[in-house]
């Protein structure tokens, strides 16, 4: 799903909702649990200001020191609250979809949550031609099929993706979101803005859960002679 928001009035500053082991992407959904007070008061924030939370990441060490305030990392994703389903006791579940990758630039106030001036990040497309950006979005969405057809009987449902509903960005974005890859592999690719090293990271993560998984060893696809319009009819 690709809905459109406009950030040209956002303030700068939202409330940060760090997990350790949680990372949002944009352009993708995040249902969320809302128990701890701290972070009730959070949501309860940010539903009086702008609707909007940012997705932090602890960094390694956070049980030392989780009932204060533990490092996170520097990159986080802008998301805003498109459902709210509120009970008695002051509990949530909410539905937060990724606007924008943003960078902490100062915590503005640390209790009893953080919020803090953000800065939001673009993707960079440097040096990628619209011939290389084809080529890495048909080879995500090959091995991503190949992929779902691998782990159709592993009760997760795996989104339908094609090329033509995103840019090469949010096609990568959408996969990482989906592969429950290591909290390590995802803040990299939170992290990284240069989209064909995301793009290249993420093939080779996608091959090396192949070559892993499959049995007998995995051989990849020929699928430009057995499926010559797969961009189109990408199935989950």
């Amino acid at each position: 799903m690709n809905l459109k928001f406009n950030l040209s009035e956002f303030s700068g500053q939202a409330p940060v909702f760090p997990l350790p082991h949680v990372i949002q992407f944009p352009q993708t959904m995040l249902p969320l649990h809302i128990f701890e007070e701290r972070y009730q008061a959070m949501l309860e924030a940010a539903l009086d200001g702008e609707k909007m939370i940012a997705m932090g990441v602890l960094k390694p060490g956070w049980e030392e020191n989780y009932s204060g305030n533990p490092d996170i990392y520097a990159t986080v994703c802008l998301g805003t609250i498109i459902q709210h389903e509120p009970y008695e006791d002051g509990r949530s579940n909410i539905i937060l979809y990724g606007l924008s990758r943003a960078r902490i630039q100062k915590i503005i106030t640390p209790r009893p949550f953080r919020t803090a001036k953000i800065q939001l990040l673009e993707d960079q497309y440097d040096g990628l031609n619209v011939a290389a950006i084809e080529a890495l979005q048909k080879r995500i969405l090959e091995l991503y099929g190949e992929y779902v057809i691998e782990f159709a009987d592993n009760g997760v449902k795996y989104p339908t993706l094609s090329d033509g509903e995103f840019t090469l960005g949010a096609l990568a974005d959408a996969v990482s979101a989906v592969l429950g890859l290591s909290p390590e592999d995802m803040v990299y690719l939170l992290e990284e803005l240069r989209v064909e090293m995301r793009a290249q990271y993420l093939i080779r993560r996608l091959q090396e859960k192949m070559k892993t998984h499959f049995s007998p060893p995995y051989k990849p696809l020929a699928t430009d002679h057995i499926l010559p319009n797969f961009k189109q009819i990408h199935l989950n």
